[in-house]
């Protein structure tokens, strides 16, 4: 709301007549999340590794955490998957950033400590969203996490990718299995098919 109302004064507006209506953007970050399926992964994938980033790239946790709520809130959305991803998949996960971030500084209530509890100002459709970004921060400043998988809380230092050691295992053993049945099927070597013939 500070930044809000520099500009306003900047443009000789009265900073008085705006404000950040939390309920538009849970509305704004819905309607991004359900244009398309394959869009939503990336911009997921995007968000998991700028949550265990470092330094000034890192999404801050609470941001992410309503993210995901919000993200479970649409899991029932038709998967509609467009066969080129879009050309502005970058603009489109940096203003999905910066929308978790702001309602997350607008539901909640914040200390110099982070997230407190929830706000005054939080609607009441946002009040669960609220109160599992305090505990989920709450949570992770005690060094634990929830994997993103299996929902297990477990010690933040031994996950990965958001997940527990064990989600990770099971995901990448899946992967190799995929891979090496994909690789066994498609070629016995180089140039050749599983027939023997020579491919051009």
């Amino acid at each position: 709301m500070e930044s809000v109302k520099e500009i306003a004064l900047e443009n000789g507006s009265d900073p008085q007549n705006y404000s950040i209506d939390a309920s538009l953007i849970l509305k704004e970050l819905e309607t991004i999340l359900h244009e398309d399926y394959s869009q939503t992964l990336m911009i997921s994938a995007v968000l998991g590794q700028l949550v265990e980033a470092s330094g000034k790239d890192r999404l801050p946790p609470p941001a992410f955490f309503a993210y995901l709520e919000i993200l479970s809130m649409i899991s029932d959305a038709p998967k509609r998957t467009k066969s080129e991803p879009p050309d502005n998949i970058d603009e489109t996960t940096t203003r999905v950033i910066e929308l978790a971030t702001t309602l997350v500084s607008v539901i909640c209530k914040w200390n110099e400590s982070g997230v407190v509890g929830i706000s005054k100002d939080c609607p009441s459709e946002l009040t669960e969203v609220a109160k599992s970004v305090h505990r989920k921060t709450t949570l992770l400043q005690t060094g634990m996490w929830i994997c993103v998988s299996c929902g297990r809380i477990v010690d933040v230092k031994t996950t990965r990718a958001l997940m527990c050691t064990e989600c990770d295992e099971d995901l990448n053993s899946d992967r190799e299995r995929t891979t090496s049945s994909r690789r066994e099927r498609e070629r016995t070597g180089y140039g050749m098919s599983s027939r023997g013939e020579t491919i051009e």
